[in-house]
């Protein structure tokens, strides 16, 4: 399967071009509101692309995932996906980039942990 692989060298790619073409626009600093909107479009591709890259691979990888994702999708569909000829890559592709995702939610909780925990500090300190 050649679908998640560039899944991944998509948004592998808009990961690394996305913030140096912001760096070097000049119009962010007069538009800055739609700098966060294109920032925040660059942020959600690449996690749409590691997503679906993910379920792809998944899908291919084991069918249990695979019946849920293809069910209604006519036979020619799930054919043109070659489900079958995936070999170890599916399986690994698939378990990193949910490793991945889990680790990134488990950062991101501990941030938001760590900020409300600096908040609450700094209202006991002030009262």
């Amino acid at each position: 399967m050649i679908l998640p692989a560039a899944l991944l060298l998509l948004g592998a790619l808009t990961a690394v071009l996305a913030p140096r073409l912001l760096a070097r626009a000049d119009w962010p600093d007069r538009e800055p509101v739609v700098a966060l909107w294109v920032w925040q479009c660059a942020v959600a591709a690449v996690i749409v692309c590691c997503a679906l890259s993910m379920t792809f691979s998944a899908a291919a990888a084991w069918h249990a995932v695979g019946g849920p994702v293809f069910a209604t999708a006519p036979g020619p569909v799930v054919e043109a996906y070659a489900l079958g000829t995936s070999g170890l890559w599916a399986d690994t592709t698939a378990l990193t980039l949910a490793c991945g995702g889990l680790w990134s939610v488990a950062m991101l909780t501990r941030e938001v942990v760590r900020a409300r925990s600096r908040r609450r500090a700094r209202r006991a300190e002030l009262r």
